[in-house]
């Protein structure tokens, strides 16, 4: 299977490579390394790497001349903070760029359009909880969930009567090993890192706001099983389960062993105060359900830090 990863040094991105890359696939890899990091991509396999946006003029003429017949999506500017404070930049990455792309892929035997999409910031500030694919409560609260929510509009409108279909893939808060600790977004990372070399994490709001967290494995699994599914999907990914960021920071210090006290500062323009999805439609059209507790994906996370 010839299969097209854009992001695909990114965080999710190289654990999907990684595991497409047990199978007998040729695989293209695109990544500008804003956020992805090459130490994420080394290992050995079918797969051709190229450093630049995917929406450039020559990535889009290779990626013609590759002719897929999966493209996973992955690229994106993933920071809220970032949206809100450029919000030109977000739709540029998030809706011009990814237009580009699906233009050139309906010229090639691309058959399948799969999406990642975010689940935690395209319903705006839900109504019901756990959220289901129905339940938008309004606009989008930042212009980084604004920019996901036009995009499945215009993927949903681009592909009608064309022989490529779509997985719109709506993600909850996504974790796990390859997260960069440094960086804005990515809680559980940056919380272990912080406790790991004993500096005191810093929470935004009260802590009260809540978050479903799904283990990257998880993630990976749903964004395979949806790419081999002819039909269009939309379809929420998450855990079903709604953690506080204060829970989150006692189970990480849990296992630690730490006893380190957070510093609470002004909560952040355009996040939501809660966020949980509803899955059950990707159980049923998927046979999906996500395998990782939140303690045993913290585990993995530590491991990863620690090793």
């Amino acid at each position: 299977m010839k299969i097209l990863i854009t992001g695909g040094a990114g965080f999710i991105g190289s654990h999907l490579l990684e595991d497409l890359l047990s199978s007998d696939n040729e695989i293209l890899v695109f990544d500008n390394f804003l956020t992805g990091k090459k130490d994420n991509i080394e290992f050995e396999g079918n797969f051709k790497f190229i450093e630049d946006n995917f929406g450039t003029q020559n990535s889009l003429n290779l990626i013609k001349e590759f002719n897929p017949q999966i493209c996973f999506h992955l690229a994106a500017q993933s920071s809220v903070v970032v949206s809100v404070d450029d919000p030109l930049l977000d739709f540029e990455h998030n809706i011009l760029q990814p237009v580009q792309l699906i233009k050139t892929l309906l010229t090639t035997d691309c058959s399948k359009f799969v999406f990642t999409s975010s689940g935690g910031t395209i319903f705006g500030e839900p109504d019901i909880l756990p959220t289901s694919e129905e339940d938008f409560a309004g606009e989008p609260e930042s212009p980084y969930g604004i920019g996901k929510k036009k995009l499945n509009e215009i993927i949903t409108s681009m592909t009608i009567n064309t022989h490529m279909s779509y997985s719109i893939l709506n993600l909850s808060n996504v974790y796990g090993p390859r997260q960069d600790p440094h960086g804005e977004a990515g809680v559980v990372s940056i919380f272990s890192n912080k406790i790991l070399n004993n500096e005191k994490p810093i929470i935004y709001g009260d802590g009260k706001q809540t978050r479903d967290y799904i283990y990257v494995k998880d993630v990976v699994n749903a964004l395979i099983l949806s790419s081999k599914i002819e039909s269009n999907l939309f379809l929420n990914i998450g855990t079903g389960i709604e953690t506080s960021v204060n829970h989150l920071l006692e189970t990480i210090k849990s296992e630690f062993a730490s006893d380190i006290e957070p510093i609470y500062q002004e909560s952040r323009k355009g996040e939501l105060l809660r966020s949980v999805l509803n899955s059950s439609k990707a159980q049923k059209e998927l046979n999906w359900e996500s395998q990782f507790s939140l303690n045993k994906g913290i585990k993995e996370v530590v491991s990863w830090l620690t090793t």
